[in-house]
């Protein structure tokens, strides 16, 4: 593992900034609600529409990282201070030293590297600063954005759960990725 520089920014890469989120990030966050099949692509299937209120109930009880012992939710950001997304750390099994993420980068701002530089300043936190030990991805056999992405990161294909999603009139595979701290700590180097 590479030695810390002691006069960087932990939260902050060369395209992005991970920042709490905040209560008045729901009207963006709600407003992407309507990107159905990114919804679907991240939730294994549809939803129903939100309304105002509930995105400002979600926004009120995780921001300032409220509930941060179930998930802990960045807002994500350019350097410009555009607000792009929101990556979280949840599933965390503190027992055992596993974890998972969300990730989603608002339409606009797709295809731009936002994902990747802040989904690996969040398995840096979470291997380095909680002790997680491994991270595990789940996501539907047709959603090709995040296999590439896992694959990037440096996630290991690791099973798959058959027919485990229904969506679109049709039963999916859920694909099963996974990266222990070592392996990070490689790439990262």
């Amino acid at each position: 593992m590479a030695k810390p520089d002691m006069d960087a920014n932990h939260w902050q890469g060369e395209l992005v900034r991970l920042r709490a989120l905040a209560v008045g990030d729901a009207a963006a966050w709600l407003a992407e609600d309507a990107d159905s099949e990114a919804i679907r692509g991240l939730n294994f299937g549809m939803e129903l529409p939100k309304s105002a209120a509930m995105a400002e109930e979600w926004a009120a009880t995780f921001a300032n990282f409220g509930k941060a012992e179930e998930f802990i939710f960045f807002s994500i950001e350019t350097l410009a201070g555009d607000y792009v997304g929101n990556i979280n750390i949840h599933g965390m099994d503190r027992r055992n030293g596993v974890f998972e993420t969300g990730t989603r980068i608002f339409r606009p701002y797709r295809g731009r590297g936002y994902a990747l530089e802040a989904k690996r300043m969040v398995l840096r936190y979470a291997f380095h600063e909680l002790r997680f030990q491994k991270y595990n991805l789940r996501c539907l056999e047709t959603n090709d954005a995040i296999i590439r992405h896992a694959k990037r990161l440096g996630c290991r294909e690791e099973g798959r759960i058959r027919r485990a999603a229904y969506t679109e009139g049709r039963y999916l595979d859920i694909l099963l990725f996974g990266l222990t701290r070592e392996e990070f700590d490689t790439t990262e180097g």
